[in-house]
């Protein structure tokens, strides 16, 4: 089914330090043979204790490693992911610090993905809304919170060179995009496959006073992440993914190549956000 027995996994970590233990510990236990694991743990940017647990992890895990970057930026920890000395020839799996996996959620998922005509899986996170899971569903779309990606991918991305933008939201939609419409080739389907029955559980975030503030947040970088995947999308369809700038910040220059009717294409309440949106990418400066 893989080329390698091991399996890379991938963990994003952004001050996660009431989290990151019990996502180290499910990830452990999502395989009867955690010992084939290589986990690399992306701390980026982190303020607090995160990388002290890891380390802690890590002494009764040696699979479990650290990788610590000053930068707070999940796009450019993908990037550095990727472009490590990890295995290429094995299959891996992209996880958020902040979610947790089910017993032996990683060889169920494994045995019923099809490597022969999808280059990507993705695994329907628990705890969120059944429209969600559906519209994932539907569209084939990968979850950030926790997907996979074969070593046939791997090797296209590194063989073309690409690299998330730094700054950009949401290294889902541009995963979901690569293996859908880009890296296909004679013998793939250029699809993602879809995998219901097991995924990441995502903690549900209670609607309170003291998470207006977070929530307030969470919205302005819902607002910001759409506008960069449509800028990101108009490069696609035109096959000019190689202008694609290093930094968010340069795409401010395709901004208004955008079809006005793709600045209204979101939730009412990330309307609200929109002018926010276009300032923020139109303004904002490295």
């Amino acid at each position: 089914m893989t080329k390698s027995t091991s399996l890379g996994v991938c963990i994003f970590a952004y001050n996660e330090e009431e989290n990151i233990e019990k996502c180290l510990q499910s990830v452990i236990n999502s395989t009867a043979v955690p010992e084939r694991l290589e986990i690399k743990v992306l701390v980026n940017g982190t303020t607090d204790k995160t990388s002290e647990i890891v380390k802690t992890f890590s002494i009764r895990y040696p699979q479990v490693k650290l990788v610590e970057l000053k930068l707070g930026d999940k796009s450019n920890a993908w990037n550095e992911y990727v472009y490590s000395d990890i295995n290429p020839d094995c299959n891996h799996f992209f996880i958020d610090g902040d979610n947790w996996l089910p017993a032996y959620a990683l060889d169920f998922i494994e045995h019923n993905w099809d490597l022969s005509s999808c280059w990507g899986v993705a695994c329907l996170p628990i705890g969120v809304s059944e429209s969600l899971r559906k519209f994932l569903q539907d569209y084939q779309l990968i979850s950030g919170n926790c997907y996979g990606v074969s070593s046939d991918f791997i090797h296209k991305i590194r063989e073309k060179n690409f690299k998330i933008p730094i700054g950009f939201i949401g290294d889902d939609s541009v995963i979901s995009y690569l293996l859908q419409e880009w890296v296909t080739s004679s013998n793939k389907q250029g699809k993602v496959q879809v995998i219901s029955l097991t995924g990441p559980v995502i903690p549900r975030v209670k609607i309170s006073v003291g998470n207006i503030k977070m929530l307030h947040n969470r919205y302005k970088r819902y607002g910001v992440r759409h506008l960069q995947q449509e800028i990101f999308y108009l490069l696609g369809r035109k096959n000019n993914l190689e202008q694609l700038p290093p930094h968010s910040v340069d795409m401010k220059s395709f901004l208004f190549q955008i079809e006005f009717k793709q600045f209204f294409a979101v939730s009412p309440i990330q309307m609200l956000y929109m002018p926010y949106s276009v300032l923020h990418i139109w303004l904002t400066n490295k």
